[in-house]
């Protein structure tokens, strides 16, 4: 396209020296009037060498690890809230109001094109512009015009703008990623919540059972003289103990399908008969001390630098506003009275220069306002280095107390051996007649209260492990990047 000749070549050149020196003068001008010197950000972020974090191997989960606990209703239920949850669609939303952000950040950088149309009917003034016989007459003022500007971007503030957008976007989407682990990890948790319940159900309806027997024996055993009312009153005593478990079972079934179904974005109904069952316990290696890679396996962490990526940029569009501004605007078209000579050659219209704006006196505007841009920064970097140091107490909780747990277990096996060795001695001594029944009873019971306890270990394990997925990340992998410093 042929640029429009508004001014001949000698003009021209006039006016472009004209303009260079006006700029000149009015940056000199800026730099005496208004300046960010002695504005600058303070906090520093925190790295992998200043955590003494190390190259240490390690089993990093993938993005779908529930699935090595091979359990199908359990992966359904988490696809379900994975697609249906409004916490996730809420988080999807916000991306998406972000990536529009993006777009509209980026027209910045481009040229601004646009067409306009008007005809205005209208009766001129006889003492106005124009002279009879148009002024008195009633005519239409008819214009089409395009117009176009553009604004150079010479101090970098629009790239700076679009960047600090880009970095937004993907902080949104790392979010949106923390908050599908976080609805997983919750799922998860409430099945095996529900799991262990179920399971506590039906060990105290088999307690119950035997200990209505052993209440039976004692009652007998009081008839004919061999037992007290001691004894009576303390078989008794455990029967309405044994019922105030059973029904806080109950409510603990029925708290992990509510938590299910507000998960999976229904009602309790619709999950009043999901049963859940706890599956072989997957192989975790755990390693000996924190790897650095732990910074690009979780999204929380990534989504932090980016937030301070983007207030770094915003740093340079606030610093941008001390320099001029310049941009170049161009029209043409056609402008006539009356349709007759409207769009011929002799109603064209066009012309166009350059614009130039500088601040030179705001009372403190531009520098309050990088004053804030740097506190911004500072707040993102501190926000960033929190939750890297939350990431990694995190990791290191899950792993001290997987730790722990398996001493536990370990324990806790081997009292069980002990009570059931004691229950078979106990069943073998009363098939020879040495003891009564009741003392196997209570032999018994010693087992299932064992019983109790390895399903309360067992849920513990379960939770932990599912906390140890959601601190390595759930499988988010990341490529970081440096941080940008101002």
């Amino acid at each position: 396209m042929k640029s429009l000749p508004f001014l001949p070549s000698s003009h021209r050149k006039v006016r472009l020296r004209t303009f260079a020196a006006a700029t000149a003068l009015s940056a000199l001008t800026l730099t005496g009037c208004a300046n960010f010197g002695g504005i600058t950000s303070h906090a520093e972020s925190k790295s992998t060498t200043t955590l003494a974090l190390s190259s240490a191997a390690i089993q990093w989960p993938t993005e779908q690890w529930w699935a090595s606990y091979n359990d199908p209703v359990l992966s359904g239920l988490i696809e379900q809230a994975l697609a249906q949850n409004p916490n996730i669609k809420l988080a999807q939303a916000r991306m998406d109001r972000v990536s529009a952000i993006v777009i509209a950040v980026n027209a910045a950088t481009l040229p601004d094109i646009g067409l306009g149309v008007s005809s205005t009917r209208e009766r001129f003034t006889e003492n106005g512009l124009y002279p009879p016989p148009l002024g008195g007459s009633i005519n239409s003022n008819n214009t089409l015009m395009v117009n176009a500007s553009y604004e150079f971007d010479f101090w970098g503030k629009n790239r700076a703008a679009l960047n600090a957008a880009i970095s937004n976007e993907t902080a949104s989407q790392a979010e949106v990623k923390s908050a599908r682990l976080l609805i997983a990890s919750s799922v998860a948790k409430s099945y095996f919540a529900l799991a262990r319940a179920l399971e506590q159900q039906k060990i105290l309806t088999i307690t119950l059972k035997q200990r209505s027997h052993l209440l039976e024996l004692t009652r007998q055993r009081l008839a004919a003289g061999l037992d007290t009312q001691l004894e009576l009153q303390q078989s008794e005593t455990t029967i309405p103990s044994i019922r105030t478990e059973l029904i806080l079972q109950e409510e603990q079934i029925n708290l992990a399908r509510n938590a299910l179904a507000a998960l999976i974005g229904t009602v309790p109904d619709a999950v009043s008969k999901v049963t859940a069952h706890f599956p072989m316990l997957p192989k975790t290696l755990l390693p000996a001390s924190i790897p650095a890679d732990l910074l690009g396996r979780r999204a929380d962490i990534a989504a932090a630098r980016e937030r301070v990526n983007a207030a770094s940029n915003i740093i340079t569009t606030a610093k941008a506003a001390f320099y001029p501004n310049i941009s170049l605007t161009l029209f043409g078209g056609y402008t006539g009275f009356g349709f007759g000579q409207w769009l011929t050659g002799s109603s064209r219209d066009y012309g166009g220069g350059p614009a130039l704006s500088l601040p030179l006196f705001d009372a403190g505007r531009l520098r309050a306002n990088l004053r804030e841009k740097n506190a911004d920064y500072d707040a993102a970097v501190e926000s960033y280095n929190l939750t890297l140091l939350e990431a990694v107490r995190d990791v290191a909780d899950q792993i001290t107390s997987l730790r722990s747990l398996e001493q536990r277990q370990a324990q806790q096996s081997e009292i069980q051996n002990h009570a059931e060795h004691s229950w078979e001695l106990a069943k073998q001594r009363e098939a020879s007649g040495l003891v009564n029944k009741i003392s196997a009873l209570n032999a018994e019971t010693a087992v299932l209260a064992q019983h109790r306890a390895a399903i309360d270990l067992t849920a513990a394990a379960l939770d932990l492990t599912i906390n140890l997925n959601r601190a390595l990340g759930g499988g988010f992998r990341d490529q970081p990047v440096a941080i940008n410093i101002n």
